[in-house]
């Protein structure tokens, strides 16, 4: 199928069939050792960078481990105007190492709203969502991210092009974050 959804600032966005689409960009910091920030404080830097998008998040990881955590994240009612309720998506994510150049965090669906979250709020329709970091040297990285929809998903086709917009902007302002970080010493 291979559908391009978006694709600017160095980021693609593809649907690669009906549940499955794909992101990938680049980032390059000649000033920060890219490596030692690939970890789950990753996810609390997209929602702090995020304010317009995630309502909460709530990171559990009770054995303080550093390869396995679950995330609950709830948006913002942003999609009320389109009939569609508010989203909560709640994932247990594992840190995986396959190679001493790659690092993958694979997140897998887990069926559980949070008790603060309102009640008519919905799971989001994703199966899971596998991200990979090919670190090509210590300043550049290269990412890919593999999103799955549920086979039932409710999104519509017409909302494809707003949903891409939205992915796009969680993580163009992750990788411009990145990008124009500088640890000046004096």
């Amino acid at each position: 199928m291979n559908q391009k959804i978006i694709e600017k600032n160095g980021m693609k966005l593809i649907k690669l069939s009906k549940c499955l689409f794909n992101l990938t960009f680049d980032v390059k910091n000649d000033n920060i050792m890219l490596p030692s920030i690939i970890n789950f404080e990753l996810m609390q830097l997209i929602y702090k960078l995020n304010p317009t998008i995630f309502e909460n998040m709530e990171i559990h990881n009770p054995n303080n481990s550093d390869t396995n955590i679950v995330a609950s994240t709830l948006f913002k009612d942003i999609f009320s105007d389109l009939g569609l309720p508010q989203f909560y998506l709640t994932i247990h994510v594992i840190k995986e190492n396959p190679k001493s150049d790659i690092i993958v965090f694979k997140c897998i669906l887990i069926d559980k709203k949070l008790d603060t979250y309102p009640n008519d709020s919905e799971i989001l329709p994703v199966k899971n969502i596998d991200i990979s970091f090919q670190i090509i040297t210590n300043h550049y990285v290269k990412i890919n991210c593999d999103v799955e929809l549920t086979e039932k998903h409710i999104l519509p086709t017409f909302s494809e092009k707003i949903i891409g917009n939205i992915i796009y902007n969680i993580f163009i302002r992750l990788k411009q974050f990145i990008e124009k970080t500088s640890f000046n010493i004096i």
